[in-house]
């Protein structure tokens, strides 16, 4: 049986230990448009990493509040690491999509 404590919260709306915040309304919304070969990958990491975290025991990963940050968070560092020449390959591969 799970069971989840109930608190509220500063904006007055209950939040459970499961859910914490509404990240609809505390984080910033952006609309994306990515081409279906990314999208793919990108829905098959997702479930790849879900199935690392509950292998290594943490069972909540969460699409919105987990891994879109995450991938976010990783390929900003990758991109702030990578030189002009990796940049436009890569560029050219979105353009080839």
């Amino acid at each position: 049986m799970n069971e989840t404590t109930e608190t509220s919260s500063p904006n007055g709306t209950s939040e459970t230990s499961e859910t914490k915040t509404n990240i609809k309304e505390e984080w910033n919304g952006r609309t994306i448009y990515i081409p279906d070969g990314i999208l793919d990958e990108l829905e098959d990491t997702y479930l790849e990493s879900q199935l690392k975290l509950r292998k290594a025991g943490q069972d909540e990963f969460k699409k919105n509040r987990h891994f879109y940050p995450l991938v976010v968070q990783f390929g900003l560092e990758a991109l702030s690491d990578a030189d002009d020449d990796e940049i436009q390959a890569r560029l050219t591969e979105i353009s080839d999509e």
